[in-house]
């Protein structure tokens, strides 16, 4: 008879609803980068800004708030698989850099179109939900979970 190994009695931590709340929050900030590119096009075919160079830093910028955003969901969705309290971590410092970025969007942004304000206060309802479950996680990834002692004795039996 063989006894049954660790591994297949531990229970798993990870959270499937924010796992279902990542995918969710990846297509968000994929509809946001449309919205928000549409509305540059349109602004600059519309509003004569004062430069051309705030124009580009602000295209720049929501490019690297796009890329860190879709980063920090994936480094997000594997700190949930794993169970890594080290990577939950770090996705909640790169979520308080996208929080930044996304307000910029709203307070400190030159123009701002109606589009704009709706989507972009939607994905920051999805990263202040995210940082929510994120801390959860990580509360449910630190608890101990011992294997009880009647399992550690107990000889593994093949059913038929």
């Amino acid at each position: 008879m063989a006894v049954v190994a660790a591994s297949e009695l531990s229970n798993v931590r990870s959270s499937v609803i924010f796992e279902i709340f990542l995918t969710i929050n990846r297509w968000c900030v994929l509809f946001w980068l449309l919205i928000e590119s549409l509305c540059f096009v349109y602004k600059n075919a519309t509003i004569i800004y004062p430069n051309q160079g705030h124009l580009t830093g602000e295209i720049i910028l929501m490019l690297s708030v796009f890329f860190i955003d879709l980063f920090r969901i994936l480094l997000g969705s594997i700190s949930n698989r794993t169970e890594s309290i080290l990577l939950s971590a770090i996705t909640i410092i790169l979520t308080f850099a996208i929080f930044f970025g996304y307000l910029y969007f709203i307070v400190w942004q030159l123009f701002v179109t109606r589009a704009e304000l709706i989507m972009t206060v939607i994905a920051l309802i999805f990263t202040g939900f995210g940082i929510v479950f994120l801390i959860l996680c990580i509360i449910f990834f630190a608890r101990p979970t011992p294997i009880p002692s009647i399992y550690r004795q107990m000889p593994y039996r093949a059913s038929m």
